[in-house]
């Protein structure tokens, strides 16, 4: 009769045996069930990449304003430095926002030729002829959706969509439209600090800049200041306890002994509001009365650059997305 195994022996086979089963596991052949994914095979996430719907919708608004842009008959000088502006940027805002869709997998608009066709220099290229005013006021409609849409977005998107809305509202005043701006309700407590930031040096610069100069130059920056300075009062008042206390002065550059130094010292402190605002836009939460408030002092800064030189931005405050 054969001596039983060891329980080394048992414990050694018993080895051998798992060893071959893992083995087999990890060979092609081995049979899965059909609830386990395929090797190698990740599952394709069904939901949208954020802000899909709303890109697409802020897109075709700005196919349709190119199409009513290039039946444009611009009367004066002043509408047309007005046209040739939103000429350069809304085909740029239409390109970066075609390149986040496709990033989305959405399919590019379908191109409009006459969109597409700058008008010339004496009147409105092919297609229907469109009034300036229809133009200013068709963009003066879409605003309260653009600012709804705005107060739907994520933080991925929030700082672009308010940037785009912005230069809308600033494209509709521009081309006689003003829009419709109530008391500033936003940025609030500890959102209002970084704008107050900007909007307080920048009124400091202004009040130098106006006192070293006269004439025609000292009431362009007069008239600013007297904004600026009514958006920072109501921004303190916003802010709350959390607002900070002034310095006792700013280090600003010398000298300004010229029209060119003043005019770029101005400039400078105007253009840094905008991109403050962007940075806190994403606390302006659901509430497209607090968007409205941040997109009216976008545009505020914006108009403040422009009399100060400052060329049209296609996103205003912000580098292209």
């Amino acid at each position: 009769m054969p001596a039983a195994p060891s329980r080394r022996a048992v414990l050694r086979l018993g080895g051998l045996g798992l060893a071959a089963v893992a083995v087999s596991g990890c060979s092609g052949d081995r049979r899965r069930t059909p609830w386990s994914p395929s090797p190698g095979v990740e599952e394709a996430d069904p939901s949208p990449p954020p802000d899909t719907e709303l890109l697409v919708a802020a897109r075709d608004r700005v196919a349709r304003y190119r199409t009513m842009l290039a039946g444009v008959t611009p009367e004066g000088s002043g509408q047309r430095a007005e046209v040739n502006g939103r000429q350069e940027v809304w085909p740029v805002q239409q390109e970066r926002l075609e390149t986040l869709l496709s990033l989305s997998g959405v399919e590019p608009a379908p191109a409009d030729d006459a969109a597409l066709t700058s008008a010339p220099e004496g009147g409105s290229s092919t297609g229907a002829p469109v009034a300036v005013a229809d133009l200013a006021q068709a963009l003066l409609a879409d605003l309260p959706t653009a600012f709804a849409e705005v107060a739907r977005s994520t933080p991925t998107n929030r700082a672009m969509l308010t940037s785009l809305a912005a230069e809308h509202a600033f494209a509709a005043q521009a081309l006689g439209a003003d829009p419709p701006w109530p008391m500033l309700v936003g940025p609030a407590g500890t959102a209002a600090v970084p704008v107050l930031g900007a909007t307080r040096p920048a009124a400091v610069g202004l009040e130098v800049v106006a006192a070293r100069s006269g004439g025609e130059e000292r009431e362009r920056y007069e008239s600013i200041l007297a904004s600026l300075q009514a958006i920072t009062r109501t921004l303190t008042t916003l802010a709350g306890d959390a607002a900070p206390v002034p310095p006792l002065g700013y280090d600003l550059p010398e000298p300004l002994d010229t029209a060119d130094q003043r005019a770029e010292l101005a400039r400078t402190l105007v253009l840094d509001i905008a991109p403050a605002v962007l940075s806190v836009a994403d606390r302006a939460g659901s509430s497209a009365e607090q968007v409205r408030s941040l997109v009216r002092i976008v545009v505020e800064a914006s108009t403040w650059g422009r009399r100060l030189g400052a060329p049209v931005a296609a996103f205003p405050g912000m580098t292209l997305p």
